[in-house]
């Protein structure tokens, strides 16, 4: 092979070289900013689990205060009726000209008001 041929082939060489190091350099700027990408989308991921876990937190403590009201109201709904019972029981034997059991569910009913009462204190 002559000088010129051989330097031929090395400038060919060098060409392809320079040609393939830039292809390799876009490569490389191309995935760094797709890495940039996936990084934001994965704080956007990580930051959106963040706000529903607290939401789901929150959603969690309503649901227990909730629970606790309704337990509350039932409870007082319980403690009503059995007033209203104790009531017409006392309505009833006072009809029945039954006294002395009128006054004995008169003083069950204020024993339980006195009762709640002190609950609520």
């Amino acid at each position: 092979m002559s000088i010129i041929g051989a330097i031929s082939v090395y400038a060919d060489n060098q060409s392809l070289k320079r040609k393939r190091t830039g292809k390799i350099q876009a490569n490389m700027r191309r995935l760094k900013a797709k890495m940039a990408e996936i990084g934001e989308q994965q704080k956007r991921i990580k930051k959106g689990q963040t706000e529903i876990r607290e939401k789901f937190e929150e959603i969690e403590l309503e649901c227990d205060q909730l629970r606790k009201e309704t337990l509350l109201i039932s409870q007082q709904a319980a403690c009503n009726q059995q007033r209203l019972d104790l009531m017409l029981m006392v309505v009833k034997a006072r009809e029945d000209d039954n006294l002395p059991e009128a006054d004995r569910l008169i003083q069950r009913l204020r024993e339980g008001m006195m009762k709640q009462t002190w609950k609520k204190l």
